[in-house]
């Protein structure tokens, strides 16, 4: 019998004790969070949140909030998440929300907001990939090894 596959577990695999390396804004709702094995890539809502309440979210970007410069969430994201590592992710099985844990007790979260569009991907170097489908069902692909 073959084990159902937890895309959590999966996830957590790939991330656990990784850092974010960088945050690309790639086009008007879509992000990257790339890790130095993998890489995430958001096309749905997002924010980073610590245990005093929202730090920042993807919608913040260019925005002034009475600021002296618009808010540059690439800069901003890596900054807060800087030396954190990843401790735990957490896919909801009804939804395909997102849940990555870091240390510090700083975490990301991201809605798959759609009953249509794919809201993330992940994508591991071992070939491991995600896919938050529209209405929260999950796309999963993982790579066999080939028997000797």
């Amino acid at each position: 019998m073959q084990q159902k596959l937890n895309p959590s577990e999966m996830m957590l695999e790939s991330l656990r004790g990784l850092s974010v390396t960088s945050v690309e804004h790639c086009a008007e709702d879509s992000w990257r969070l790339n890790f130095a094995a993998a890489g995430l890539n958001v096309q749905c809502p997002w924010r980073i949140v610590s245990n005093d309440g929202v730090v920042l979210g993807g919608s913040d970007h260019e925005q002034k909030f009475g600021l002296p410069q618009p808010v540059d969430v690439t800069v901003e994201a890596l900054r807060v998440l800087s030396g954190k590592t990843v401790e735990s992710a957490r896919i909801d099985e009804k939804t395909a929300d997102l849940c990555i844990t870091f240390t510090g007790e700083i975490w990301v979260d991201v809605f798959n907001d759609s009953s249509g569009y794919e809201g993330w991907t992940f994508a591991d170097q071992r070939g491991t990939w995600l896919v938050a489908q529209g209405g929260g069902q999950m796309a999963i692909w993982k790579p066999t090894t080939a028997k000797t």
